[in-house]
C-alpha cells in the first residue's frame, strides 16, 4: 500500500514545525509549504516547496508540484495564519485584506485545486486550523477573528459538496498553545490566559498531534463538517 501524502500549509511556522514532527514519516510523505521560512528536509519523505497561497496561479503550480513528486495529495492541513493587533477603529485596511488573503482565501485556494484530485481518487482529508479568536473575540483581533470565523462557513460547505466522494472537510479551533503565535504574547500576559483556563495550562503539540492523526486516518470518514474545540475548557 502506498504512503499517504500530507500538504502541511505553513508549516515554517511554531506550530507548524511542532505539528510535521509528530508524523511518522514511516506512515506518510510530507509537502511541507511555505513562504518566507524555508523548512529544513531531512529526509526523501520530506519535500519543501515555496509559494504565496494568495495568489491562486502560485497555488496551482503547488498542489501540481506536490502530485507530480509524491503521486497524490491525500491530506491537507491548513495551518498558515497572520494576525495583525489593531483596534478595530484604527484597523489599516491593506492590513485587513492582507489577514483575510492569507487566513481565509488562501486556504479557500489550496482547496478548490486540490479538491479534484481528491474527488477523483474518492478520499481526501481537509483541516482549516481556526482559533478560539473566532468564537470567543479579543481585543485588537478584528481581521484575525473574522478570517478564522469564515472557516468555519467554508468547512461546513465543502464537507456537503464532497461527502459522497470520501472527502471530509473539518475545522480545528485552538486554544491558547505553548507554540507558534503565543510566542508574540507577553509573558505576563500568557500567565493571565493560564489563569483564564479550566486545566490551568497552554495546550500541548503533541495533543493536537494525536486529534490530527484520527481525523487524518481511514476511519473517521463519519466526522466531517465540524468545528472541533481543543482549548481546555476555555470556550465550551
Amino acid at each position: 500500500m502506498s504512503k499517504k501524502t500530507i500538504l502541511i500549509i505553513g508549516s515554517s511556522g511554531g506550530l507548524g514545525k511542532s505539528i510535521l514532527n509528530n508524523f511518522d514519516e514511516s506512515n506518510y510523505n510530507l509537502a511541507l509549504h511555505y513562504f518566507s521560512n524555508p523548512v529544513s528536509v531531512k529526509s526523501k519523505h520530506h519535500k519543501s516547496y515555496k509559494a504565496d497561497i494568495t495568489i491562486e496561479s502560485e497555488v496551482e503550480q503547488l498542489i501540481n508540484a506536490v502530485i507530480s513528486d509524491f503521486g497524490s495529495i491525500d491530506i491537507v492541513l491548513n495551518n498558515a495564519g497572520v494576525t495583525i493587533s489593531e483596534m478595530s477603529w484604527k484597523t489599516n485596511l491593506s492590513n485587513w485584506d492582507k489577514t483575510i488573503a492569507i487566513n481565509l482565501t488562501g486556504p479557500f485556494l489550496v482547496t478548490k485545486h486540490v479538491l479534484p484530485h481528491m474527488r477523483k481518487n474518492g478520499f481526501g482529508r481537509i483541516i482549516f486550523m481556526s482559533s478560539i479568536v473566532a468564537q470567543t473575540g479579543f481585543i485588537g483581533a478584528a481581521a484575525y477573528s473574522a478570517s478564522k470565523s469564515g472557516l468555519f462557513g467554508l468547512a461546513k460547505t465543502i464537507s456537503k459538496e464532497v461527502a459522497n466522494k470520501g472527502v471530509t472537510a473539518n475545522c480545528i479551533a485552538l486554544g491558547y498553545f505553548n507554540a507558534g503565535m503565543i510566542e508574540d504574547v507577553p509573558l505576563e500576559m500568557q500567565n493571565q490566559l493560564k489563569e483564564a483556563i479550566p486545566v490551568s495550562e497552554l495546550g500541548k503539540p503533541e495533543e493536537l498531534a494525536h486529534l490530527l492523526n484520527y481525523i487524518i486516518s481511514e476511519k473517521s470518514t463519519y466526522l466531517t463538517g465540524q468545528t472541533i474545540n481543543l482549548n481546555g475548557g476555555l470556550y465550551v
